[in-house]
């Protein structure tokens, strides 16, 4: 080899050896940096007044990295003034596309969006805070957020000053000022100007700063504030917002259509015909308050749920109230909270088109109308795509049951047609109970069946559904299912009970409603206007129980509505015996001082 071929040689591999000694990287070994990168410098300087610049920048101690810096930054007042983010080694400038406000006092905090390049350590006191005009606002603004359902604290919950001469709602305008609230459902706006101020809160799960996303929880303070002085204890409690369903997708065979919801609905009802549907297309479908139906769907136009038996097969008759023939309605139910889910019948071509008002209604009776033109899919489904028969049984085998026996079953689809005698509950399979209709409840157009039945049964009871017992509206069968449940003793169970005293409840009088729930907040029973309130026959577990002042005598609690100005009925957690309000219920232990 030649020199020649030498030289070329390292002149081809000088690059790399040149690039690997440039590399930036933490010397090996030595201590950890867990020191956080402190602010050196900033301009505007802190609380600056009478800055005309176009720029923000902060300078560092050390290298540091700014990722994904716009979703972190906040700036207070909002206006429509954008920026760009420019990355400097020490450092990040914000370069603003227009001047500032004349004789406004400025926040941005960059919260937690810059770091050492190190070990990712968090810079702090990143909040620079400067006016273009003579003086610095200083008023504030505290206080707290709880959900409405559990009373508990909300994380990153946005609290904000609207101008109280805004007229638009809080779904399409952005606040002046605001603040996120922290684990403890804390906040603080800073450095507001003084003046009369709109009180809004949201979820803002978008991240946007606009409440625009249907059924985010929503907050709100009754009236004005002037903010002429610092405010504290400005607590809300926020609950979930009215958001109008829509139907947001469509799962289509040649047997059912699935109608899917944007929004949970608590029922609704179907009306039939190019008239229904013609007369709802000349209206504005907007969102009205109704009288609440149950919180199961029962269709005008599906199976009753009052039929009676009159021989061991009972078939469920179907009623109609609208003025469409008989061929021209389809049995349907509430599969879930945002699911509708419609059949078709056999003698109705995949291809046909039914013209449909839905009205969709919420649990405090909120209705919507939805037209839609229902068709099936032309492609036939596989036997083995379709969905079986089946069902959910409550109380599970493995709890205890008393006497005064009550089951539920809930299916996945609506049952055509059902037999008493294959369904076999008793001490054992030769002595079961006569089970007559009284003793079955339907509801959600059979799909959702109680069994109440009182016995005395002494050890323990024969759960059994023999196959066949339940045929669906497609036409397959539950399988045999059989179980047996231990028959509780009668020391084995608690007893909560309490006074609500009058003073509490106030103007609303014996308007009130006492609930019981368990440990997840769910309603297992209440009681209206008792004063002296008893839930017996309880199971050991965790309790919690709370007190609803039903201020306009309906039987229910109302959640509130931002757009009218209505806050949510009150409602008063019992403190409990544990940390959450919670109760525990012993066997055989009665607590009887739950007060409020």
């Amino acid at each position: 080899m030649t020199l020649r071929h030498l030289v070329l040689g390292f002149l081809l591999v000088l690059p790399i050896l040149l690039q690997n000694c440039a590399q930036v990287a933490q010397p090996p070994g030595g201590k950890k940096d867990t020191l956080a990168p402190k602010l050196v410098s900033s301009m505007p300087a802190a609380r600056e007044r009478n800055y005309t610049g176009k720029s923000v920048e902060l300078e560092f101690d050390e290298y540091v990295n700014s990722e994904n810096l716009q979703q972190k930054i906040t700036i207070t007042p909002q206006d429509s003034n954008t920026y760009v983010v420019k990355s400097l080694p020490l450092g990040v400038r914000l370069n603003f596309n227009k001047p500032f406000l004349p004789n406004t006092t400025y926040t941005i905090d960059f919260a937690d969006g810059i770091k050492d390049i190190t070990e990712r350590n968090i810079a702090k006191n990143t909040k620079v805070v400067f006016s273009t005009g003579p003086t610095i606002d200083s008023l504030y603004l505290t206080g707290n957020i709880v959900d409405d359902e559990s009373r508990l604290p909300i994380l990153g919950f946005v609290v904000g000053l609207f101008a109280s001469t805004d007229t638009l709602p809080i779904n399409r305008k952005r606040p002046q000022y605001f603040a996120r609230t922290d684990s403890s459902g804390n906040y603080r706006i800073e450095n507001v100007k003084a003046g009369p101020y709109k009180v809004y809160g949201f979820d803002d799960k978008d991240l946007n700063l606009v409440n625009n996303t249907p059924g985010e929880r929503v907050a709100f303070r009754d009236s004005v504030l002037n903010l002429n002085r610092n405010y504290t204890d400005v607590n809300l409690v926020a609950f979930r917002g009215y958001g109008k369903p829509r139907i947001s997708r469509r799962e289509r065979t040649d047997e059912t259509l699935g109608l899917e919801l944007s929004s949970g609905i608590a029922s609704y009802t179907v009306k039939y015909g190019k008239a229904a549907y013609t007369a709802a297309a000349s209206t504005t479908a907007t969102s009205t308050t109704t009288t609440s139906t149950s919180a199961v769907s029962t269709t005008a136009v599906s199976t009753s749920a009052v039929s009676t038996t009159t021989a061991p097969a009972t078939t469920p008759s179907t009623s109609a109230t609208s003025s469409a023939s008989a061929n021209d309605t389809l049995i349907s139910f509430l599969e879930n909270p945002k699911m509708i889910r419609l059949y078709r019948p056999a003698n109705r071509a995949a291809g046909d088109t039914l013209y449909t008002v839905i009205t969709a209604i919420d649990s405090v009776g909120n209705s919507t109308d939805l037209r839609e033109r229902i068709y099936f899919s032309p492609l036939k489904t596989k036997a083995k795509n379709r969905t079986s028969l089946t069902f959910q049984l409550s109380p599970p085998s493995n709890e205890p049951i008393d006497n005064n026996l009550e089951f539920t079953l809930v299916f996945n689809k609506p049952v055509f047609r059902w037999y008493t005698d294959l369904i076999v509950i008793g001490p054992d399979s030769t002595k079961p109970f006569k089970l007559t209709p009284e003793n079955l409840i339907w509801s959600n157009n059979f799909s959702h069946l109680v069994i109440k039945q009182k016995t005395n049964p002494k050890d323990t009871l024969l759960f059994r559904l023999q196959k066949g017992a339940f045929i669906s509206v497609q036409g397959d069968t539950l399988a045999r299912y059989s179980t047996r449940y231990l028959i509780a003793e009668e020391d084995s169970y608690g007893l909560i009970a309490g006074h609500v005293n009058p003073t509490t409840v106030g103007p609303a009088g014996k308007n009130f409603i006492v609930e019981l729930l368990d440990e997840k907040y769910k309603v297992i029973r209440s009681s209206y206007g008792t004063l002296n309130y008893s839930f017996g026959r309880l199971r050991p577990g965790q309790y919690r129980v709370r007190l609803i002042i039903d201020a306009n005598a309906n039987r229910k609690r109302d959640i509130g509505n931002v757009q009218k100005g209505i806050q949510p009925e009150r409602m008063i957690y019992s403190p409990g015996m544990e940390e959450g309000g919670i109760i525990r219920v012993k066997q055989n232990f009665e607590l009887t001082d739950i007060d409020f």
